[in-house]
């Protein structure tokens, strides 16, 4: 019985979630949908010396990264699939200079999480640890100060790699059955003490 239990507990483990490290294409992602939605081959991110767009593309080494085109206020990220998904991390920099950003997550149209992150030109990772969100959304901050080493302005951002555990619909039939499975061992266990 001990040794099914744990099987069935190992299989539920091996089916509740999935990761996945989001990088862009000329249309976007599959599995995150950005609005409004702008996005920038490498090419032309790396010819933008000193930018945040430059160091975004080098840190994360992906065909396109994501921005918020016309200095957007505010951008959202819904996610594509059944069930929910984790937000671990993404890599992300101030476009033209350093602004405050907030991050937020929602699990539907509920906010779930928040974060104020401070960002430059220089690509940092940005740590979330969020569980089952449906969104997360990035909005811009207003101490905008632009990169005096830069071509540009305005409050962009840049934005690529974004790591996601996916949590499919199915799993909470999952954790049903391993507590269903604990509770039978617990039983057993009892029935044979006594």
């Amino acid at each position: 019985m001990r040794t099914m239990l744990i099987a069935v507990l190992l299989l539920c483990a091996s089916q509740l979630t999935q990761a996945a490290t989001i990088h862009f294409n000329a249309g976007g992602s599959s599995q995150l949908t950005l609005s409004p939605s702008f996005y920038m081959d490498n090419t032309e991110a790396s010819g933008l010396t000193n930018s945040g767009y430059a160091s975004v593309s080098s840190a994360t080494g992906g065909p396109y990264i994501a921005y918020n085109g016309n200095a957007a206020p505010l951008t959202t990220f819904d996610w594509n699939s059944p069930g929910t998904f984790d937000l671990n991390s993404f890599v992300i920099a101030g476009a033209w200079g350093s602004q405050t950003l907030t991050i937020s997550g929602y699990s539907g149209a509920v906010l779930t999480n928040t974060a104020q992150l401070f960002v430059d030109t220089a690509a940092s990772v940005f740590q979330a640890n969020w569980l089952g969100l449906t969104s997360f959304s990035i909005a811009t901050g207003n101490d905008f100060l632009r990169a005096s080493n830069v071509i540009g302005n305005g409050q962009h951002w840049a934005l690529n790699a974004i790591s996601v555990n996916e949590v499919p619909l199915p799993a909470a039939a999952w954790m049903f059955l391993a507590g269903i499975a604990g509770v039978i061992g617990i039983r057993r266990k009892a029935a044979r003490k006594a």
